[in-house]
This record gives C-alpha cells, sequence and structure tokens, in this order.
C-alpha cells in the first residue's frame, strides 16, 4: 500500500487537513531512486516523507491515524478513536486516496465517525492505467461508482459496526494481504522492550551499537540450543561488562545510555525495512537523543536500504536534516495555531533543495519554529 492522499478532519488537532504524498514531477538526478509505482512511472509517489515541527505540532498524532488507517483496512477495530475525536459533539471523518502495487489498483475510502462508532464509509476502486497521468488515475477513481457504501440508509443490516470496516466485514478487500507496514513511536517505554518477532541482522545491530557507544567491543547471537527464545542476543562491553537481549526484552537496560537503547530499537527497525518490499513504515523521534551527524547517517542508511513500492515516513526536530541532499518534496512542514497545518515547500515554489531551504526553516519563513516568549518572560 502507498499512501497517495490523506484528508483528516476533527481527530486529534486536525481539521480539513489535507496531506500530499505525491509531487508534480520527476527531478532529474534524484537521491532516491525509484520515486514511482513500478510499472507505472506517472504514479510519483514521496517514496521518503521527511516530517518537521515543533513539539505538539501533530507529526506524532499524524503517525497514530496512519497506524490506524492499516489497521482499518485488515478489519482491525480502531481501538480508543473515540477518545481523540476533537469535538465530541460532532463527527469525525477520514479520507484516503492509496494504491496497492501488486493488484494495480487506487482506491479511495471516506469513513465518518461519531462517539458510538462508523457511521459512513463509502469506498471506490479502479484498476490503474499506464497512459493515464496522476491527474486522470486522480479523477478516474473520483467519478467510478462506489463499490460499497455504509450510511444509515444502506447498513446491510449492521447498525452499530462499532469502530470497524463493515466493507471488509462484507468480504471486500480493502488491502493487499501480503503488505507489510512498521510504525515505531517515540514513547520511552518501548525502549527497553523490541519486537521478538524481528530477526534482527547481527552485523548490523553490532555495527549500529558500536557507533553510538565505543565501550561495545561485541554483540553475539545467543544459539537456540542455550536459549530458546526467538530473537536473543548478548552485548559485551570493553570493561566484560554484558547486557542480554532474551527475546526482544533488554534484562539490564540501564547499562545502556539513552541514545543507544534507541539505537537498538532503530536496527531492529532497518532489519524489518531492507527485508521487505511493498512496505510501510513510520519512525517518529527514535533519534532525538542521538548527535545530528548520527541521526542523518541513520536516516541517510533507512533511505537507502528502502525498497521499491514502498514508503518511509520520519518525524524529526532536527533541521539538520535539510542539509541532506534530498528533494524538497521530501519535507513536510507542521505547525499548530488552533489546529494542526501542513505546508508542502514544492508546493511553494521551493522546487529543488540546494540547502537554501535550510535558512528559509531557520529564519521562520514558514512559521514552525517553536514560541518561546513564554520562557523568555521568565527571564524578566
Amino acid at each position: 500500500m502507498i499512501f497517495l492522499k490523506l484528508k483528516i478532519d476533527n481527530f486529534y488537532m486536525f481539521k480539513d487537513t489535507e496531506i500530499d504524498f505525491t509531487y508534480p514531477k520527476k527531478i532529474k538526478n534524484s537521491t532516491i531512486k525509484g520515486e514511482y509505482l513500478e510499472e507505472f512511472p506517472n504514479i510519483k509517489y514521496k517514496k521518503v516523507c521527511i516530517f518537521m515541527g515543533a513539539n505538539a505540532s501533530g507529526k506524532t498524532s499524524l503517525g497514530k491515524v496512519m497506524c490506524s488507517i492499516n489497521n482499518y483496512l485488515m478489519g482491525g477495530p480502531l481501538e480508543n478513536i473515540a477518545k481523540v475525536i476533537c469535538d465530541k459533539d460532532k463527527e469525525a471523518s477520514v479520507e484516503v486516496v492509496y494504491v496497492t502495487p501488486k493488484t494495480k489498483q487506487i482506491h479511495k475510502l471516506i469513513v465518518k465517525f461519531n462517539q458510538e462508532g462508523l457511521i459512513f464509509e463509502q469506498y471506490r476502486v479502479c484498476k490503474l492505467k499506464k497512459t493515464y497521468s496522476l491527474e486522470q488515475t486522480f479523477l478516474d477513481v473520483d467519478e467510478s461508482s462506489s463499490k460499497f457504501l455504509y450510511d444509515k440508509d444502506n447498513n446491510h443490516g449492521i447498525e452499530k459496526p462499532g469502530f470497524k470496516s463493515v466493507a471488509y466485514a462484507m468480504g471486500y478487500h480493502l488491502h493487499e494481504e501480503e503488505h507489510n507496514w512498521s510504525y515505531m513511536f517515540s514513547a520511552f517505554n518501548n525502549s527497553t522492550v523490541l519486537d521478538a518477532n524481528i530477526n534482527t541482522e547481527i552485523r548490523l545491530l553490532k555495527k549500529i551499537l558500536s557507533a553510538f557507544d565505543s565501550s561495545i567491543v561485541d554483540v553475539k547471537k545467543i544459539p537456540k540450543g542455550i536459549n530458546p527464545g526467538k530473537n536473543s542476543y548478548v552485548v559485551h562491553f570493553a570493561n566484560k561488562d554484558s547486557v542480554i537481549i532474551d527475546d526482544g526484552k533488554m534484562l539490564n537496560p540501564e547499562r545502556f545510555s539513552r541514545g543507544t537503547l534507541e539505537s537498538i530499537e532503530v536496527a531492529s527497525f532497518i532489519s524489518f525495512l531492507q527485508l521487505e518490499e511493498n512496505g510501510t513504515f513510520f519512525l517518529d523521534e527514535k533519534m532525538a537523543y542521538s548527535h545530528s551527524e548520527m541521526e542523518m547517517a541513520i536516516l541517510n542508511l533507512l533511505i537507502e536500504k528502502l525498497k521499491s513500492n514502498s514508503q518511509l515516513f520520519y518525524t524529526t526536530h532536527n533541521y539538520d536534516v535539510l542539509e541532506m541532499n534530498l528533494p524538497s518534496h521530501s519535507y513536510t512542514f507542521m505547525r499548530k495555531e488552533d489546529f494542526v497545518e501542513v505546508i508542502h515547500p514544492e508546493k511553494l515554489g521551493y522546487t529543488k533543495n540546494d540547502r537554501s531551504l535550510l535558512g528559509f526553516v531557520k529564519n521562520d519563513v514558514f512559521g514552525t519554529l517553536p514560541d518561546t516568549t513564554k520562557i523568555e518572560e521568565l527571564l524578566w
């Protein structure tokens, strides 16, 4: 699944917020390879999306909405979604346009909820056409007849669906069965527990850990004959200390610095990303405790390892990443006053990243720098 467009209304602090994951024209000598759908070069999508903004600007909330969409399309319930409806007296909605590479289809789904659950669901789908431009492809799905409709007059015998898809329950395939996704958020309590189902590559783990902490001299996988865990390692330090990662759980995580702890998660994330095609990957501020140069090195590694027909979404506060040689459309700026606003620099005339983009951000041209006036008032 590849996200092309997303509109969110009344969830978290999003109000009719639209995000475009496509770009207008091919970039010559782009540093990001394959920013189009295989076999359909006119479907130009942002393979790498870097979200930047101040604290509480909506970056993590956006990731949670996108993760909920992935779960919803597979028939999963949107747990706790009622709690994040902003105005409880109004309905909340999501509109998403996406393509599924293996079925070669474009889909459009509109869902609306109130505090009780789903109240509206409309699903459209069309076969992709190689001769169509991106604009024609969008128009094709917009003008197609509804494949499925659920509302108060067409409830299909389901009056209270809760927060699950009625279309999926009725047998409609909204999603590719083999699609893979991974969302890793910045919550601290995740940093001492890894996904035991991801077999982190030992060479990758050793290289990354020793880069973050020079006192780490070796990382070895524990044979299953000794430890029956799925994914167990021992990390060795120069002073003979060791830390065991047993089936995804770190037994004495206090031996690591916060940055090194998060680097272990990132290594697990990269292991999954580099093995999977047709994937959606969202990494949320997992490099916040790392040196700027280290963060850019990891981000570059993520981009290089990303397979075809996949998307990487990455959130950061570090404006140094604007100095990376990436197309301007790879960056999306977010700010929040009353509600979240999304800014696409390529739509404002910044069609290439010639390092001047960093200057515009530092001069707050996009209004995305944090407001420090209340802290400054404490000085007087």
